[in-house]
């Protein structure tokens, strides 16, 4: 098995481009980066079909493949099968993009991505909602770190002022306990008092002393009598709520800063998000919590956590924090891992198209993402602008045109109209002219636009867009005669109706 894939990775290296030394750590576990759209011709002996991530492909002849990477950025495995079997383990390869000059240039447009993509997405005050869900449901699965940082972000406020209110004022309920009194300590004598006298004759002692139980007893009386009393205890379900909640919170945060992007995430956040982290380890060792015991369960109709302050606010975020099992940031979180670019690009082009659309109308936008019992973990988000429009990021969900299933990235609802849609495009560098040279490259992208026209015709929207990380916007207006330019407000409020592009990438990146 180690020959083969000492065979592997040398066909992969001999058509790869080696990994530059500075960023061996960045790209591991790859031995090598391959360009996307670039034919690698692998001759692996003994083998009859090549994994390749989910795919299989199947030898050109012999034992000879042709692996070649489309519409995918990102980390691969390639692993040689022969009659189902894997001959060795995978190699992991990098996809890079033929569009930058080096590794080097790559690397800077993931990081500049990624960095834009947490700012925007950590300021804006999402509103995670299910408007059919029923009751309170805990995840089964932990919440992807991004998911923490984006609520730690949100709610370290809110966390902190929670938490004060609890301490300040904890839940206490009276509990009965039974303890051994001395004899001038006793204040009950009741008949079970004086029963467990009768039946403990261990505890006897003879004694001079003139006391009713002696004189009663032959002399003898009890060295200590069960008495019954009331003390206050913070042992509550409420509070077990409480410290089983923090130890979630404290968890997450700890899986949060062992992430490998964690210095990458601006210096402010990593500051409130470490602020707030300490704030809830402080609280989790409080000495309310020494005799609070592990929770045993959930208890989501108690009047302490429904009405009082700061029970009734951590409710509330162990809601919020629960909605991590919504895939909107566990595909982020994968896209992270893999560093799939395309996939990133896309998810940061909606909190973009969010900004610029506020700018451009002047109008504050209210984010939500929702789901239901019924779709289960699927998940819409949408951006409303108040009466202007609504954009929405409907991720698997697929629009019916009277021929063929289409779905559009993004979508800009006027009332109940689907008015513009617009798709984000990453691998496209800029639209061709009509008069451009029909060059491999210039067709690739030119599909691009015919994708565009699609969109309009089919689902009879007044106009589709690309978003493409490039420098030039351009728009082919179907009237004849019109001006080539076009902004963001006249494409969304206005009555243009063509086909074009909008450029757009993140702020930090100065690679393209």
């Amino acid at each position: 098995m180690d020959e083969i894939r000492g065979v592997l990775s040398r066909e992969i290296r001999r058509s790869g481009l080696p990994v530059p030394p500075d960023l061996v750590s960045a790209l591991a576990p790859a031995i090598c980066c391959l360009q996307e759209w670039r034919d690698c011709w692998l001759d692996i002996p003994g083998a009859d079909s090549l994994r390749v991530g989910r795919e299989r492909l199947a030898p050109v002849r012999g034992c000879l493949f042709k692996l070649r990477f489309e519409n995918y950025l990102g980390l691969a495995r390639v692993q040689p099968y022969a009659d189902g079997a894997p001959l060795c383990a995978p190699v992991v390869v990098e996809v890079i993009s033929p569009k930058f000059a080096s590794a080097c240039e790559h690397i800077g447009f993931f990081r500049g991505l990624l960095e834009d993509l947490f700012a925007r997405a950590a300021q804006l005050p999402f509103d995670l909602s299910g408007p059919t869900e029923r009751g309170v449901r805990e995840a089964l699965q932990p919440p992807t770190p991004l998911f923490v940082l984006h609520f730690l972000s949100q709610h370290a406020d809110s966390l902190r002022d929670a938490l004060a209110l609890v301490q300040a004022r904890p839940h206490r309920y009276l509990a009965d306990r039974t303890e051994q009194a001395g004899l001038a300590q006793a204040s009950q004598a009741d008949p079970d008092v004086l029963q467990d006298i009768v039946r403990s004759p261990e505890r006897w002692v003879r004694t001079d002393r003139d006391v009713l139980v002696a004189r009663r007893m032959d002399g003898y009386a009890p060295t200590a009598i069960r008495q019954g009393i009331s003390v206050e205890s913070l042992d509550t379900p409420e509070n077990r709520f409480v410290r089983h909640f923090l130890r979630q919170v404290l968890v997450a945060a700890e899986e949060l800063l062992a992430q490998r992007w964690w210095d990458r995430v601006p210096v402010a956040r990593r500051k409130r998000v470490r602020g707030v982290t300490e704030g809830v380890r402080r609280a989790y060792d409080h000495p309310m919590f020494d005799d609070v015991g592990p929770i045993r369960y959930l208890p989501v109709s108690s009047q302490v956590l429904l009405r009082r302050d700061g029970y009734r606010k951590l409710l509330d975020l162990w809601q919020r924090f629960h909605c991590a099992r919504r895939p909107l940031f566990a595909r982020l979180q994968e896209a992270i891992e893999v560093r799939d670019i395309a996939t990133l690009y896309e998810v940061w082009a909606f909190f973009a198209l969010i900004d610029e659309i506020q700018l451009a109308l002047g109008e504050t936008p209210c984010v939500e993402i929702e789901t239901s019992v019924e779709h289960g973990l699927r998940w819409r988000a949408r951006a409303r602008f108040g009466n202007s429009g609504t954009l929405v990021y409907d991720l698997g969900y697929r629009r019916q045109s009277y021929s063929v299933s289409l779905r559009p990235d993004f979508s800009w609802v006027r009332g109940a109209r689907l008015d513009v849609v617009l798709d984000a495009k990453f691998r496209l560098d800029r639209l061709p002219s009509p008069e451009e040279e029909d060059s491999p490259q210039a067709t690739a992208k030119r599909a691009d636009l015919y994708k565009m026209h699609t969109y309009r015709d089919a689902l009879g929207v007044r106009a589709a867009v690309a978003v493409y990380p490039g420098t030039e916007d351009v728009f082919y207006h179907r009237k004849p005669g019109t001006s080539p330019s076009v902004t963001l407000q006249q494409l969304l409020l206005g009555q243009v109706s063509g086909v074009g592009a909008i450029a757009m990438k993140p702020f930090r990146d100065r690679s393209i």
